[in-house]
């Protein structure tokens, strides 16, 4: 544990920061307000910007980004992946499984006779909001990678990269802040899971191949 604070400290300090910022939106603020804060944000521009940043979060631009880190060694393309598939099956059992009846925005706030401004080209779903997919990957995928980046600076772009995700999710009506709020801390408690009991483990450490790369 203390090597993976040490390792990430910037990241999990911001975390905390999120962490408790938002745990005090989640406990003051009525569901749906925090919609109706970023809807009247909208503009073209912010459209299409949410529209891109929600994509890292999804599956063609998360290969995308694990045939990427392959080429800096199997064992890194191997952990990113499994972290991240860990993440999304956790998060889609409590999804389908556990609140599974979770209505998203766009059918909470048509029951309240409420226009809201939807983006062009993104179809807003109505079920299962709780937690979010996209929060719970992105919070994976760029906590494992602040731990793995031996250059710690990269640690604030990358919470900045994992923080749009979640805020991209509310924008586009998709999420309620609470769904990406636990989404996030599902992303960061697997990541913490895995690498304190496999990445660290000697299992891990005396696989031959993890080091090597896929070109020269």
């Amino acid at each position: 544990m203390k090597q993976l604070i040490q390792q990430s400290k910037i990241f999990l300090g911001l975390y905390l920061v999120f962490f408790i910022a938002g745990g005090f939106i989640f406990f003051n603020m009525e569901r749906g307000n925090e919609i109706l804060y970023f809807n009247s944000l909208h503009t073209p521009f912010f459209d299409e910007f949410f529209k891109r940043i929600t994509q890292i979060a999804e599956l063609p631009m998360l290969v995308l980004i694990l045939a990427i880190a392959i080429r800096f060694g199997y064992g890194t393309g191997l952990i990113l992946t499994v972290n991240a598939g860990l993440a999304l099956v956790t998060n889609s059992i409590l999804k389908k499984f556990i609140f599974a009846s979770q209505i998203r925005p766009a059918v909470f706030f048509e029951a309240k006779h409420v226009q809201l401004n939807f983006v062009h080209g993104v179809e807003p779903l109505t079920k299962e909001s709780f937690p979010s997919g996209h929060a719970a990957a992105a919070f994976a995928l760029f906590f494992m990678l602040s731990i793995l980046m031996k250059n710690k600076m990269w640690n604030i772009i990358f919470f900045i990269m994992a923080l749009l995700v979640a805020v991209s999710r509310v924008y586009l009506l998709q999420h309620f802040f609470r769904d990406v709020y636990f989404g996030s801390l599902i992303g960061m408690l697997v990541t913490t899971g895995f690498y304190l009991t496999f990445v660290q483990s000697k299992y891990y450490q005396n696989i031959t191949w993890k080091d090597k790369v896929l070109l020269k």
